[in-house]
C-alpha cells in the first residue's frame, strides 16, 4: 500500500522538463535562463565570426526578449540595481552587435553581458548552489530538453527551415557540455554523447533522431545522480540499522544491539568506500573507523552511555558523508526522497520475508530491519511537500 503511495506521489511530482526544487525554485529558473542567455551570446560571437551581422543581432536580442522578464523578479528582489544593471548590459547588446559595429566593439558588450551574468548569478543563485554537481546536472538538462525543442522548430525534411532556432538548439547543446564539463572525471564520460548529437546537428538528421540523441544523452545525466542516490540509499539502511540498535539497547538486548551495530560495517560499507575516497579519502577512513567502533562499543560489556555515544557519533558521520557525496541540493528532491523510500520499503519486504514463516518470527534480527527500514522511510516521509497523506499507509504497515 505504501509502495502504490509513492507511485502516486511521483506522478503528482513527475517533471514537465522543467527542474523541481525542495526549496529555492526561483533560483533553479533564474539560473536555467542565465545558461540560455550563455548559449545565445555563444550564438551570437558565432555569427559574428562569420560575417553574418544580421542573424548575430537576432541572437543578440534573445536574452532581453524572451529571458529578461523572468529573471527580473529575483534580480529585482536581490539587488534593485543590479537588476538595472542587468537590463541596460542587455540593452546594450543589442544595440551593439547590429550591422555597421566593429567586432571588437561587439565583443565588449558581450564581454560585459556575460561579467553581468556572472555577478547575477552569484547575487541570485549564491555560490554554494551553483557549484553543486546536481544542481547543474540540472541545469545542463533543461538546457538539452529547451534544445529538442528549438531542433524540432528548425529542421524539416533535413533542411533548416530556421536557422536561428537551429543555431540556438546547437548553442544550448554546447552550453550543456560546458556545464558538464566542470564535473571532473563524471562529465568527461559524456563526451561521446555528446558527439553524437553533435553529429546529429552537423549532418540536419531528423528531428527525431536528435531527440532521440538527447535523451539517450540525459539518461547518462540521469545516472551520475543516481549513483549517488544509490549511496544515499546505503547510508538511509544505515540509519534504520541505528535505530534497531538504539532499540534493542533501551530494551537490554545487548546482543541483538551487537547484530545491528555490525550490519551497516558489513552490508553496507564496501559499497559505498568508493564513491567516499574519491570524494574524500579522509572522511572515507572516518566513516570505516567510525562504523568499526560501533560494533565494538555496544556490546554487553560496554555501558549505555558510550553505546549511544558511538551510536550518535556514527548518525554524525552519516550526515556529513550525505553532505559530501550526494549533496543539499539532490538530497532535498522530492523525487529523490521518493526513491529512497521505495528502496527502503522494498528492501524491508525482503527482510520480513526472511524473517516470518507461518506467523512467527523465525529471524529477529532480519525482523527488526525491516521494521526499522519502515520507520525510515516514514521519516523521509515528513520531508516530502503533499505526502503527508501516506501516513494512514505506514501505519497500516
Amino acid at each position: 500500500a505504501v509502495l502504490s503511495g509513492i507511485d502516486r506521489v511521483e506522478a503528482a511530482l513527475a517533471p514537465s522538463g522543467a527542474m523541481a526544487m525542495v526549496s529555492g525554485q526561483d533560483a533553479a529558473d533564474f539560473a536555467g535562463g542565465l545558461e540560455e542567455a550563455l548559449g545565445h551570446f555563444k550564438a551570437l560571437e558565432d555569427n559574428l565570426d562569420d560575417g553574418d551581422a544580421d542573424s548575430a543581432l537576432i541572437h543578440a536580442t534573445h536574452p532581453i526578449a524572451e529571458l529578461y522578464d523572468a529573471m527580473k523578479p529575483q534580480l529585482a528582489s536581490a539587488d534593485p540595481s543590479l537588476d538595472a544593471r542587468v537590463q541596460a548590459a542587455l540593452q546594450q547588446l543589442g544595440r551593439e552587435t547590429g550591422p555597421g559595429v566593429s567586432r571588437a566593439q561587439a565583443q565588449s558588450a558581450i564581454d560585459a553581458a556575460k561579467e553581468v551574468i556572472e555577478v547575477a548569478r552569484t547575487a541570485v543563485v549564491g555560490p554554494d548552489l551553483s557549484a553543486d554537481a546536481a544542481f547543474k546536472i540540472d541545469l545542463a538538462k533543461g538546457l538539452l530538453v529547451t534544445s529538442i525543442a528549438e531542433y524540432g522548430e528548425a529542421v524539416e525534411n533535413g533542411t533548416i527551415v530556421n536557422l536561428p532556432e537551429f543555431q540556438d538548439g546547437s548553442a544550448f547543446v554546447w552550453r550543456a557540455e560546458q556545464i558538464t564539463m566542470t564535473l571532473g572525471s563524471e562529465g568527461e564520460g559524456l563526451s561521446e554523447a555528446y558527439d553524437r548529437v553533435n553529429a546529429a546537428y552537423a549532418r540536419t538528421a531528423s528531428p527525431a533522431e536528435v531527440e532521440s540523441a538527447t535523451n539517450d544523452l540525459m539518461e547518462e545525466l540521469d545516472g551520475i545522480n543516481q549513483s549517488r542516490i544509490d549511496f544515499a540509499g546505503g547510508l538511509e539502511e544505515a540509519l534504520g540499522h541505528f535505530k534497531a540498535l538504539e532499540d534493542n539497547l533501551r530494551e537490554g538486548n545487548a546482543d541483538l544491539a551487537l547484530v545491528h551495530a555490525t550490519h551497516p560495517i558489513e552490508e553496507l560499507y564496501e559499497a559505498m568506500k568508493p564513491q567516499l575516497a574519491a570524494a574524500d579519502p579522509a572522511l572515507d577512513s572516518q566513516v570505516l573507523a567510525v562504523l568499526k567502533q560501533l560494533g565494538r562499543d555496544t556490546g554487553s560489556s560496554v555501558s549505555r552511555t558510550d553505546a549511544q555515544s558511538a551510536v550518535n557519533a556514527a548518525k554524525d558521520v552519516v550526515e556529513t558523508a550525505r553532505t559530501t557525496v550526494v549533496g543539499d541540493y539532490l538530497s532535498e528532491k522530492p523525487d529523490t526522497k521518493l526513491k529512497l523510500m521505495r528502496g527502503l520499503l522494498e528492501t524491508s519486504v525482503a527482510e520480513y520475508g526472511e524473517a516470518v514463516e507461518n506467523g512467527a518470527i523465525t529471524n529477529m534480527p532480519e525482523f527488526q530491519d525491516g521494521s526499522a527500514f519502515v520507520w525510515r522511510a516514514e521519516q523521509i516521509l515528513v520531508g516530502i511537500p503533499d505526502a503527508p497523506e501516506m501516513a494512514s499507509e505506514f501505519a497500516a504497515v
